[in-house]
């Protein structure tokens, strides 16, 4: 049907990116497909070595799932999006096949080693997020095909894990965003995966990240190291959130954040801020 309709039909489920975007006339479709009511397309659950969470899973069911409160970025993630309509109505599905690069989700998940299972007229392919995230706005979906589950490795979550944003205010998209999941073995770091977001066109990892941590002390000197390397790695541009200098600083600042969620979660069950506002 998609491919029918031709290249300006549009699927939606929650809509809570569509419809703003209609609203200001940045996007004009022809038509609107309804596919908010597909059975078991809002599945959570852990699948072998995976977690799976279907595409119209909403923020609001990602975040409160028994199945994730084990990783608690994930949490801080999806409970911190914007206002309760937009948690119980916005999907994970919508929000990475959008693109946006000031988006939550795909700075997470581009963090995690995250797939996307895709659906088109030539069968499924499982897409690596960091491979359908190509440009802003613009994710690598052939015509007619759609995202039909995220599928999380479990190798890379970790109780021992943080998302953190700071924004405008509750409702904004962030200025700038970092996802962090540390794991220790006998008191060092044995694997490291972060993420950062609103810093670039696309969300980012740190280039042989693991190699250069594995085997390390979590210390304030090598998460100094660590900030200063996403702070180089960076490549904000200028917005109505702030100059691409400010987003830098923002990035080294969230990254220590990150790391002191870290590490108040490492030493046990532990309150801690994840989103921040300055408006």
């Amino acid at each position: 049907m998609l491919l029918a309709l031709g290249f300006n039909a549009k699927l939606i489920a929650g809509g809570q990116t569509l419809i703003p975007m209609m609203k200001l006339r940045l996007l004009k479709p022809t038509d609107l497909i309804d596919i908010s009511h597909i059975p078991s397309a809002g599945m959570i659950e852990i699948v072998d070595d995976s977690l799976r969470i279907g595409a119209l899973a909403c923020h609001n069911a990602i975040g409160s799932s028994s199945v994730t409160e084990a990783y608690p970025l994930i949490g801080d993630c999806a409970l911190g999006i914007a206002d309760p309509q937009v948690r119980n109505m916005g999907t994970i599905g919508g929000a990475l096949a959008e693109a946006d690069p000031s988006g939550c989700w795909p700075t997470l998940l581009v963090a995690l080693d995250a797939a996307a299972l895709c659906l088109g007229p030539e069968g499924e392919r499982l897409v690596p997020v960091r491979e359908l995230l190509v440009d802003a706005y613009s994710p690598a979906l052939e015509d007619g095909e759609i995202i039909t589950q995220i599928r999380i490795p479990l190798a890379s979550l970790s109780p021992t894990s943080a998302y953190v944003a700071f924004k405008r205010s509750a409702p904004a998209y962030p200025t700038a965003s970092c996802a962090l999941s540390v794991q220790f073995e006998g008191g060092v770091i044995s694997s490291l995966h972060i993420g950062v977001g609103c810093a670039a066109l696309i969300p980012f990892t740190l280039p042989n990240i693991q190699e250069a941590v594995a085997g390390q002390a979590l210390t304030k000197d090598l998460i100094n190291q660590i900030a200063e390397f996403a702070t180089e790695v960076s490549d904000p541009f200028d917005d109505n959130r702030g100059t691409a200098e400010y987003k830098r600083s923002l990035v080294s600042s969230l990254v220590k954040r990150a790391f002191a969620n870290v590490e108040l979660r490492r030493a046990g069950p532990a309150s801690v801020v994840s989103h921040s506002y300055y408006g």
